[in-house]
């Protein structure tokens, strides 16, 4: 029996990447066609998860490192459970990330290294009790889980876009049917929301574009005071791109800062889009996802050539792209639990 341990409390909003990530990994596991339940742990009822297993060899797939303390206990209690850790991000880098630190200015400096620290140690316990850690980004994981856990416990696990399970309903346009439209999904106002549009700013104001349509969300936590030139269409808050992502032509994720996979490229992909990525994001993906993508520096002088590229239709249909998805990772995920 294989158990998804998921966090009550931490799920994430609608429409955010960790609530999708969750979808995704729900539609592997049924698509895997194994015994799977799944665990809704509250931070308190570990006894109830160790005494469903017993002595039974279970597979507990923890989603995430917010409770180390809890995955020693269930070690402890239930020996023979073979413990998986789905990663998202390299923690503790992107707490560093988002503070914004200047080592000029000592003020919050203590409280920000402490925090560096207990994410840091908080994901090398967690790391350490796992068996296999099902990581999200792979240069993440070579950089960062690999060096809390080794090499040997660390596997790919692509992310899976969920919106055409969710939304079937909502189908890709046939190319010749979309809108010349470049669409930037923001994200939260942290310095990596913000490096988004200022990048999506920077691509809207270059003459290369003319004709072409600009829309920016807020995301999911937005305050509405973004400095947009006026040809950027502001959507407001957006917890479900997928029906805007299903009629554009393009999706600009142009942040060069944060740690972990983007979602949003997949999702993109699986829409049928062209995805124009920072080139310092761009060569973080895994080959597939390079290989589909296009590396774009807001004020390179490359973008004439890019704009005629995003004239023609991508390589890949939404249909084959959503294919190659699943298919890769039903198959990552399959290595992962088979040990």
């Amino acid at each position: 029996m294989n158990w998804l341990v998921t966090p009550s409390r931490f799920e994430g909003l609608p429409g955010a990447g960790q609530w999708k990530d969750l979808h995704g990994i729900r539609l592997v596991l049924d698509r895997l066609g194994i015994d799977w339940g799944e665990f809704r742990f509250s931070g308190a009822n570990i006894g109830e998860l160790a005494d469903r297993i017993g002595e039974a060899a279970d597979t507990a797939i923890w989603y995430y490192t917010f409770w180390p303390e809890a995955m020693a206990e269930l070690k402890r209690r239930c020996p023979r459970t073979r413990m998986v850790l789905r990663t998202v991000n390299a923690e503790a880098f992107q707490h560093w990330l988002r503070a914004g630190k200047d080592w000029t200015r000592l003020r919050g400096l203590p409280r920000d290294v402490y925090g560096f620290v207990r994410l840091l140690w908080r994901d090398r316990r967690c790391a350490h009790l796992a068996d296999a850690l099902a990581g999200i980004s792979p240069w993440d994981d070579a950089r960062y889980w690999r060096c809390l856990a080794g090499r040997d416990k660390v596997f790919s696990a692509p992310y899976l876009c969920p919106w055409p399970v969710l939304l079937p309903t909502v189908l890709p346009r046939p190319w010749v049917e979309r809108e010349d439209r470049i669409v930037c999904l923001a994200g939260a106002r942290d310095v990596i929301g913000r490096a988004h549009l200022e990048g999506f700013a920077a691509l809207a104001r270059r003459p290369e574009w003319t004709g072409w349509q600009f829309s920016a969300s807020q995301g999911l936590i937005g305050d509405g005071h973004d400095d947009l030139p006026e040809n950027v269409e502001r959507l407001g808050c957006l917890d479900e791109p997928w029906s805007l992502l299903c009629r554009a032509k393009a999706v600009a994720v142009l942040s060069p800062v944060g740690y972990g996979f983007k979602t949003t490229i997949a999702d993109a992909l699986a829409a049928g889009c062209h995805v124009l990525v920072h080139p310092r994001q761009h060569a973080r993906l895994a080959l597939e996802d390079r290989c589909r993508t296009l590396a774009c520096e807001p004020n390179s002088a490359d973008l004439p050539a890019l704009a005629a590229t995003l004239a023609a239709p991508p390589e890949l249909t939404a249909a084959a792209a959503q294919a190659e998805q699943l298919e890769r990772t039903i198959g990552a995920w399959r290595q992962v639990l088979a040990g």
